[in-house]
Parts: structure tokens; sequence; C-alpha cells
């Protein structure tokens, strides 16, 4: 019956304050009866002095009385049923129509404030974006909770009791402490989907700005090499019987066009994809990096067979392991470098140990660190660089692998 009353009622408020003028009236009545009957009346007067003396008792034990009454009904009208199944459930309701973050959080507060009646609900995440609901008033005590996913904090949950000198019972922190763990997922989901949002439009930017290059190498290199190389050509047509030393001069400078033509051609090949890669595999285009006169030993450690890689994990491998040997060369001072690579079920490691100098404090990451970075990066892998255990460096990339 409770619950049906309480469901009638929208804000529970006339509910509230109805149950509380019963139980003072359930009080106040047997008190001031049992003391006009309890002592005998002899005159006017002493019926004057009952009538005081009932008075000054309920002023005295009515202050009390509330205090004791009102958390109770105040837990007796406010409580929820099923409270975490109802508000999860209206709040995927209440979501499924709402894509962006701002809006998101306006929603979880409304719904968080409505279903657990509270009079002001604030969600911050930790970007710093934020969502109110309701009206902070004065002298209102907040509650704050963490919200967190798989321990890394990703927001806070601020919220008041409905009196002001009236806690949230333990009950009710429990239900946020739990709501806030839901609110963690949604928020994950939220940022995982505008991160990868975001790295759809940096891959079709960084696709763009790959063909607008190519496109200019070919316009302004090879397109004038190969013009010019049909004109030298019609010119050898004409003077090669009657002036067969000036057409052997052509002959060798189409002989050097031709050539630079070639390694335009070849330059561009490799920066689509490395030609060894095709020519001789992973393992051995990595061990056929040229070291120059570096007295530099390079074992390189892999499975055998090795199995077949994505294309895009393979070069990606490749040029972060060039680029770490070449600074092993450049920079570390070592004699040793050793690259191992372990293929395990959904995942690659490569690893680049050297036993040289490691960097020195205060170091700037040059281009040769950010371009490992962000080659690992945007793979979906990590990149970490440390001090090796024997001295020197210490480079570990994971490389996701399709299933």
């Amino acid at each position: 019956m409770m619950v049906k009353m309480r469901r009638r009622f929208d804000g529970n408020a006339l509910l509230y304050y109805l149950l509380m003028v019963l139980i003072l009236c359930s009080y106040t009545i047997p008190v001031y009866m049992g003391i006009t009957l309890l002592i005998p009346v002899t005159s006017n007067v002493t019926t004057w002095i009952l009538n005081i003396l009932a008075v000054l008792v309920l002023v005295a034990t009515l202050k009390p009385v509330w205090n004791w009454a009102q958390p109770r009904v105040h837990h007796l009208v406010y409580a929820l049923d099923d409270p975490q199944l109802e508000i999860i459930g209206q709040m995927s309701d209440s979501l499924a129509s709402t894509s962006p973050e701002e809006s998101m959080l306006s929603t979880i507060a409304e719904t968080i404030a409505r279903t657990v009646k509270l009079p002001y609900v604030q969600l911050e995440t930790a970007d710093g974006t934020t969502a109110t609901y309701g009206t902070l008033r004065n002298g209102s005590d907040l509650t704050h909770i963490e919200i967190t996913y798989r321990e890394e904090v990703v927001g806070w949950l601020d919220a008041t009791s409905r009196l002001p000198k009236v806690p949230l019972s333990s009950s009710e922190y429990a239900l946020l402490n739990s709501l806030a763990r839901q609110v963690g997922i949604t928020l994950h989901a939220a940022q995982m989907s505008e991160a990868l949002q975001a790295s759809r439009e940096q891959l079709v930017t960084t696709r763009e700005e790959e063909r607008r290059r190519i496109r200019r190498d070919l316009h302004d290199g090879l397109g004038p090499t190969l013009a010019s190389l049909r004109m030298q050509l019609g010119a050898l047509r004409r003077i090669v019987r009657d002036d067969p030393a000036a057409a052997e001069q052509l002959i060798d400078e189409l002989r050097h066009d031709v050539s630079a033509a070639t390694a335009d051609i070849r330059r561009l090949v490799y920066e689509l994809r490395p030609p060894m890669l095709d020519d001789l595999g992973l393992i051995a285009a990595i061990k056929n990096f040229k070291l120059a006169d570096a007295p530099l030993q390079l074992d390189v450690i892999a499975p055998e067979p090795m199995p077949r890689l994505p294309a895009a994990v393979e070069v990606a491998v490749y040029r972060i392991a060039g680029e770490a040997i070449h600074n092993v060369v450049k920079h570390a001072q070592a004699t040793t470098c050793v690259v191992e690579i372990q293929v395990e079920t959904g995942q690659l490691t490569l690893s680049v140990t050297d036993d040289g100098h490691f960097l020195p404090d205060g170091h700037t990451a040059g281009v040769g660190l950010h371009s490992m970075y962000e080659r690992a990066a945007e793979l979906g892998g990590t990149f970490s660089i440390q001090p090796a255990t024997a001295g020197g460096t210490h480079i570990v990339v994971h490389l996701p692998l399709e299933s």
C-alpha cells in the first residue's frame, strides 16, 4: 500500500508532510491526554496548571521526536523499490537518443537526480566538461564521489541530500557509488568513440596528404623528366645521322636523365613500402640495415618460421627497428644491439636493446623518437623507452594483431 501511495504523488512532498503531521499528532495527543488524566483535577486552577504542564512537556519533547521521526519518514517516502535497476533502465532509454558528450552528461545528471530524488546533481569529466541538474541550496553539503573505470579516474559525481541537515543514508550513498561505476563505463565508451572518430579523421587526412605529396612528386619530378626525355629523343632522331658526336653526347644526357627518373621511382616505391620486405622478408631486411663503418654487432631474434604479418604491422616493425638501430649507431656508442621480435596471440612485441649510453638527463626527444611513437600509436600500439638493465637503452613496442 505504501508503495502505491508513493507512486501516486509525483514529488512525494505532500506525503512526507502528511506522515510527519500524523506522527506528531500520534505523539502529542496521547501525551496531553495522559498528563491530564493521570493527575486528578480539584479545581479550575488545577486544570489551568495541568494544561500549562502538558504544553511545556510537549514543547520540551517535540524537537527530539521530530529529529527521530524525520530521517525515518524521509527514508520511507523517498526510498526506491529497485533503485539501481530502475535508474540504469531509465538512463539507457535516455542515452539511446543522445550523442554529444555534454548532452549525455546532462541526461545522466537529470536521470540520477529524478530517480534518486535529489535536489542537485553535478557530473564532471576528467577533461573539465560539466553538467548539472537542480539547484544547489545554501548550507547544503556536497557528497563527492569519484567516477572510475578500471582504477582510472574519469570524472566526479557531486550530489546533495534532500534536507540540508540530513545527510545521505548509507543505502543512498552505496547506490550513488554503484551508479558512479556505471557512469564510468558510459564515459569511457564515449571517450573511446570520440577517440575512434578522431583517429578515422586523422587517417583520412594523412591519406589525402600522402596522395597530395605523391601527386606533387610525380608532377614536379617525373613529369618534367619524362617530358624532357621525349624532347631529347626527338632531337636525337634529327641529328643521329648528320652529327654523330652530338648524338653521342645527347645519348649520355639521356642515360643520366633516365637514371634520375629511375631513382625518383625507387624513392617513391620505397616510401610506399620498402622493397626489401618483399625481396628478403622482414627478418633478413632488418639484418640488412646498412650500419656504415660502425663497429656494431647486430643480433636479430625472431620466431622460426616467422608468421605472416599484416602489411601495416610489418612496415611499422621494419621502420621502428631501423630508426632504433640508426639511433644506436649515431648516439649510443654501443658495441652490441639486440633486436627481438615475439609474436603471441593478438600481439607482436618488438624490443631493441643496446649496451651503450642511455639518454642524458634533460634530453629532448627528437624526430626519430617521435616517429617511432607515432608509428606504434597509429596502429593502436604502445611505445616505451627506458634504461637497459646492463646499461644502454631498452625500447619496447607492442602492436596489436588481428585475430
